[in-house]
């Protein structure tokens, strides 16, 4: 548990320090679902292109498990802005899509803990306040394996969490700095 932690660790500490531009708008917040709760960081790159990196508690196995564990993930994004919309007063909505990464340690569906890691999308839209705040609501699925020790053996499945509960919405509020 302390390597996950100390890899998650890492993981933040590179978003948060080695993003190519910091010049351009940046936000840090929080995202809710029934999948999971976490952090995330946005660093937009230019008005069209951002990196997005997540944090995540993955709580789905609490939900349909007597004995269910909390799991915990982290997640890397590059999004592309498709379309955007500027009101009268400052407000902007975006409309994003973009690849990324996952990797983390949960409960599958009906299976026990193991490392899950593959490719997820994500697809959404977001409102930015001329106030600082952003909003936003988005889908994210994953393809990928889990991977599990079972009479000593490692044993790999489709990780169905990732596609099942990767449709779920996810929101997020977060403060633009």
């Amino acid at each position: 548990m302390k390597r996950i932690v100390s890899i998650l660790c890492v993981f933040l500490m590179t978003a948060l320090f080695l993003s190519e531009s910091f010049a351009q708008e940046r936000s840090f917040g929080a995202t809710f679902s029934y999948a999971g709760t976490g952090l995330e960081y946005v660093q937009f790159a230019d008005s069209r292109h951002f990196a997005q990196y997540q944090i995540r508690m993955e709580s789905t196995s609490l939900f349909w498990s007597d004995h269910g564990k909390p799991g915990i993930s982290a997640s890397a994004f590059w999004n592309t802005v498709f379309a955007q919309i500027e009101s009268r007063n400052g407000n902007l909505v975006r409309f994003y899509a973009g690849p990324g990464i996952c990797a983390g340690f949960s409960e599958d569906v009906m299976n026990p803990s193991g490392i899950f890691f593959g490719l997820k999308g994500s697809i959404g839209a977001e409102c930015s306040f001329s106030r600082g705040i952003a909003i936003s609501l988005s889908i994210s699925p994953m393809l990928g394996g889990h991977f599990r020790l079972k009479e000593g053996m490692v044993n790999m499945r489709l990780y169905r969490g990732g596609l099942c509960y990767g449709f779920m919405p996810e929101a997020g509020i977060r403060y633009i700095f």
